[in-house]
């Protein structure tokens, strides 16, 4: 049949086989494009529209997830919840373009400082959370003091001028019989513990 095929073509005149090849070259751009048009979809699913990070309905799928396998196999994960203290200063004092500017920058180190195998999402306007596997609650801690220390030494410049950062950082670890609201609701109650005047930056769940 191949061979039938291929008489056939050659058969054909030379316009008309260049022809043919300028029709099935034009098809394989087109499918090339599809394809990377798909993956941009795809992508945009999951990620956040302004930081490089996962978005909420994605976040929200991983820790469904985490609270199956914690049904299952009791494995241990921890949800970190974190909101940009100074947010509304920085929007009103410089603009709403520095707001995303310091977004992005904390976007940035919070995807420098999670594991190929954690999550880390923009939940809300100026709240992040994360999803850490397999850590202890001292190696927890430490951890989420290493992320609000992170963010607290670095420069955010926008436009020459040094914005000043700093996160209210609370975490919890899911529980048995946790659904995904109960367990944010925790970590949630944790952060702004943490930002009451005289309590740490990072707090943990009770």
């Amino acid at each position: 049949m191949e061979a039938t095929a291929r008489m056939v073509v050659s058969d054909l005149p030379v316009t008309e086989i260049s022809a043919l090849e300028q029709e099935l070259n034009a098809l394989r751009r087109e499918l090339t494009l599809l394809k990377t048009a798909n993956k941009e979809l795809e992508r945009l699913v999951i990620r956040d529209t302004l930081t490089p990070l996962y978005n909420r309905r994605h976040f929200m799928n991983c820790l469904h997830e985490r609270l199956n396998r914690l049904d299952r196999y009791e494995a241990r994960t921890a949800l970190v919840f974190i909101d940009v203290n100074s947010m509304k200063q920085i929007n009103d004092c410089y603009g709403h373009s520095a707001g995303d500017a310091a977004l992005i920058h904390i976007a940035r180190l919070l995807a420098s400082a999670v594991r190929a195998t954690d999550v880390a999402a923009r939940v809300g306007g100026d709240e992040f959370a994360l999803l850490l596997d397999g850590l202890d609650d001292a190696a927890m801690q430490e951890t989420a003091d290493q992320i609000e220390l992170l963010v607290a030494e670095s420069e955010c410049r926008f436009e020459g001028t040094l914005l000043p950062l700093s996160i209210s950082v609370g975490w919890t670890c899911l529980r048995a019989g946790d659904s995904e609201f109960s367990a944010l609701a925790r970590a949630d109650m944790a952060m702004y513990a943490a930002k009451r005047p005289g309590d740490s930056v990072v707090q943990a769940a009770e």
